[in-house]
């Protein structure tokens, strides 16, 4: 398996985020939420997206049904977006509600959180 969607680095400026964004789509939407500006670009197969604070890239975003067919599928997809921002073995698993999934990498600085279907992905930065 390999994913479609663009990896999106934390921490870059604005405008390297909309250069990749542009590579899924020349229509970008931009929201404003939680104080928080987001962008976000879609394809027939995914949509993704960066959250905004002071200039950088602070969280980013990915609609992706990848590996939807099994559970296998959908685990791999999970693990090949969270090699994307740490190695695979610095991942720590949270708290899972039910609902959410939340995963932490303090070496990178980098946490996760996913839904019960574990198509909407999302990793933010966190305080060292």
């Amino acid at each position: 398996m390999k994913l479609k969607s663009p990896h999106i680095p934390l921490g870059i400026t604005f405008e390297e985020g909309l250069k990749i964004l542009q590579t899924v789509s020349s229509e970008i939407e931009r929201f404003h939420e939680d104080n928080e500006d987001f962008y976000r670009a879609s394809s027939d197969e995914f949509s993704c997206g960066f959250y905004l604070k002071s200039g950088l890239v602070s969280s980013t975003w990915y609609d992706d049904p990848t590996g939807r067919d099994s559970e296998d599928g959908i685990n791999l997809k999970v693990t090949l977006y969270l090699q994307r921002y740490g190695d695979i073995s610095e991942w720590e698993d949270g708290i899972n509600n039910g609902w959410i999934q939340f995963f932490t990498n303090e070496k990178s600085g980098v946490g996760l959180a996913y839904g019960l279907h574990k198509d909407v992905i999302r990793f933010n930065q966190i305080d060292k």
